[in-house]
């Protein structure tokens, strides 16, 4: 029997999602499954970051493409439902 909270994850498996990792990236990607460590696995991921422009020093907002992955849980700092669609 199932607890409550994995019903409630399990209802979100293939919704899109948005995970924060604790080096400041945030990577979005549609749910595929958490395990008991809290490893996150996203497929069709990007990541975003924000970094700083060599030449000038500005800030910027970098974004790429990174397929599936796996957020380890220890470094897994938010998760959150980006659409339901």
């Amino acid at each position: 029997m199932d607890s409550p909270e994995i019903r409630e994850l399990s209802t979100m498996l293939g919704i899109k999602a948005r995970v924060e990792a604790s080096d400041g990236r945030v990577f979005t990607g549609v749910f595929m499954c958490i395990d008991k460590y809290k490893n996150v696995i996203l497929s069709g991921a990007e990541e975003f970051s924000t970094g700083t422009d060599e030449d000038t020093g500005a800030a910027r907002d970098e974004r790429r493409y990174v397929g599936m992955i796996m957020v380890p849980g220890a470094h897994l700092v938010k998760i959150g439902i980006e659409s339901f669609s």
